[in-house]
């Protein structure tokens, strides 16, 4: 993974008052979440699939390829994010110039792909956790552009680059003991970024999940989603702590850019309590014409 060439960033981009405008923006449009399944590769730490959802509630607003798309195929999704885009749009027209005026900077020019779905929510609401067992998802790359490849192909023919997918995840809400995003693998100059970010946005669930406990209940649960592969997975994979994770809290306010082609997993947390969400703005980009365009 040495030729990523994305940085790893955070920008800041709502102010208290703005991140609870977009949380209530998000509840009046309660209507028309979509009520998800929740999954944890350690299921057999918590028991059932069933024994989570009494305690973790996942739902999202807005059109996902990789829920949408990937499950109930193109025109679902179209139908969808249709739908769904006329809404985001008038509610959170404000909050997505934000996004494009801060990402700028960074990546450079860019801009909403029209005929795909706007980023949307990911939300998540809990009450309280029967026990503090760490509840994560698998290490993973991003390739949720897969199921539009053969449509920007139609629309844009052969100046799509697949090398630098962009995701991010803007924070609106996280638990009250914190939730973050975990890199993986990172070359040299991207583990001195994340190192940075760290230390300018500390908190203390870094030290609960970047340590080799850690990395040994993530290896012990095979975590990790297929096709993806990962040395630590390997029966001889070496000393395990070369694996322990950059963990990057999440900032109600900032959103974190990151290359897709990174190995990364999102932390929802532990030992949670009633009344606690983790709402984030979620999108992905890829360069066409030298320019990202963002889409969900």
């Amino acid at each position: 993974m040495e030729d990523i060439l994305l940085n790893i960033g955070i920008v800041e981009i709502l102010n208290g008052d703005e991140v609870e405008t977009v949380k209530k923006g998000v509840y009046d449009c309660v209507n028309l979440w979509k009520k998800r399944q929740n999954w944890h590769p350690g299921s057999d730490l918590f028991g059932t699939a069933e024994d989570i959802e009494s305690y973790m509630h996942y739902s999202t607003l807005g059109a996902t390829l990789y829920m949408d798309a990937s499950d109930n195929g193109w025109s679902y999704y179209k139908k969808h994010k249709d739908i769904a885009n006329r809404v985001l749009n008038l509610k959170f027209d404000w909050l997505y110039h934000k996004l494009i005026e801060a990402l700028t900077p960074h990546i450079g020019q860019c801009a909403y792909e029209p005929d795909l779905a706007l980023p949307g929510f990911h939300i998540y609401e809990f009450d309280d956790a029967p026990s503090p067992k760490r509840h994560h998802r698998c290490l993973h790359m991003d390739g949720q552009w897969f199921y539009a490849l053969k449509f920007l192909k139609e629309k844009y023919g052969k100046v799509i680059d697949i090398k630098e997918p962009l995701s991010f995840t803007f924070t609106i809400t996280r638990p009250s003991r914190g939730s973050a995003i975990g890199f993986w693998g990172l070359p040299e100059a991207l583990r001195h970024q994340a190192e940075d970010l760290q230390k300018k946005y500390p908190h203390d669930i870094i030290d609960r999940y970047q340590n080799l406990d850690y990395v040994k209940e993530i290896k012990g649960q095979h975590a990790i989603e297929r096709p993806w592969k990962y040395d630590l997975f390997k029966a001889d994979c070496g000393d395990l702590e070369q694996y322990i994770p950059r963990i990057i809290p999440h900032t109600p306010g900032n959103s974190f850019f990151y290359s897709g082609m990174i190995m990364h997993q999102m932390i929802l947390g532990d030992t949670f309590s009633k009344g606690d969400t983790r709402i984030t703005l979620q999108g992905h980009g890829l360069r066409i014409n030298g320019h990202y365009k963002l889409f969900w």
